[in-house]
């Protein structure tokens, strides 16, 4: 018994370790992991952009590139005639929402926008994920770099444009697209040069 105990507290320890150094990976990884708590903090505190019928924003289009990364819709062709609410949308949108267990609204609400972040991740250089680098590539072109091409290939130019995205906002620019750089980009004042109220 006492053998067997052992051996359960040794992998119980080992794990510990594990999911210690991968959580320590992760943040040396992270989406500007050395930007100022201060500037987090502001960006933090931009709300998100409501969007639904009748709406007409570069947010939409890179949302819509967002689900269909996570197979709720299936166009992604981000253009500036691209940039309407489509009237299929909506139910995309709400099956999203119920697969997350949030209010149906059919709108890029609060709540659907935080679980977007969330679901995003981080994405960088090599990423296969192309639609969602399209969504990605189309917020950068419209508001860093507007010869950025969105072909869902994460390379070089997208690596630039993100890092000047953040570089102008105060995230330490690492090139990574996460959940800094996500708000930053989609919500409140990402439009604007700075991040508002620094």
């Amino acid at each position: 018994m006492k053998i067997l105990l052992r051996v359960v507290l040794f992998l119980a320890v080992t794990l510990l370790a594990i999911g210690a150094s991968i959580g320590a990976m992760r943040t040396a990884n992270a989406d500007g992991p050395k930007t100022d708590p201060a500037v987090v903090k502001a960006i933090e505190s931009q709300p998100w952009v409501e969007l639904g019928p009748g709406d007409s924003d570069y947010r939409i289009a890179s949302a819509r590139c967002y689900l269909v990364q996570f197979t709720f819709y299936g166009d992604c062709t981000p253009t500036s005639a691209g940039e309407g609410w489509p009237a299929n949308l909506g139910a995309a949108v709400q099956k999203y929402q119920k697969s997350h267990n949030l209010p149906q609204t059919g709108k890029l609400d609060v709540e659907t926008w935080g679980a977007l972040r969330d679901d995003g991740g981080e994405v960088g250089a090599g990423s296969c994920r192309k639609a969602q680098v399209k969504g990605i590539q189309y917020a950068m072109r419209v508001l860093q770099d507007r010869s950025l091409v969105v072909d869902g290939s994460y390379g070089p130019a997208t690596t630039a444009a993100v890092k000047a995205f953040q570089q102008r906002k105060e995230i330490h620019a690492d090139g990574i697209f996460g959940e800094i750089t996500f708000r930053a980009a989609f919500a409140q004042g990402a439009e604007s040069q700075r991040t508002p109220g620094r």
